[in-house]
């Protein structure tokens, strides 16, 4: 049997034999409580959100439960990084299409696909 508390924010786990009726009124009166962990909901998430491990205290045990909450900003920050370091893979390609087709020459790569590439890397394409 899984025991837990809440300290100054801090969740405390604990195992005691469930058998073990005097250890657990010792811990009871030390104020542990029943641990009961809900399942993983199964939602689907957002690029953008996360699933987050909380707990709340009552009456006679804790709950562990996952709640939604927005990624935190450095993981947005992240992204956005990546997705800037992908369109930038490609700024060669559309600076040298921009140079061909102000010298009135054929664009060495196909500025269409490379549009609908560079497209799809941005996250407000969807």
């Amino acid at each position: 049997m899984q025991l837990a508390k809440l300290e100054n924010g801090v969740l405390i786990t604990t195992c005691a034999d469930s058998e073990d009726r005097e250890l657990i009124n010792l811990m009871v009166a030390d104020g542990f409580k029943y641990f009961v962990e809900e399942p993983v909901p199964e939602v689907e998430l957002s690029e953008f959100e996360a699933l987050e491990l909380r707990h709340r205290e009552e009456a006679h045990q804790i709950v562990a439960y996952y709640e939604v909450v927005d990624n935190s900003p450095d993981r947005i920050a992240a992204e956005i990084t990546r997705l800037k370091a992908n369109l930038a893979a490609t700024d060669y390609q559309v600076i040298k299409s921009y140079e061909f087709a102000l010298a009135g020459s054929e664009p060495p790569y196909d500025i269409a696909s490379l549009h609908d590439e560079r497209q799809s890397i941005s996250p407000t394409s969807t």
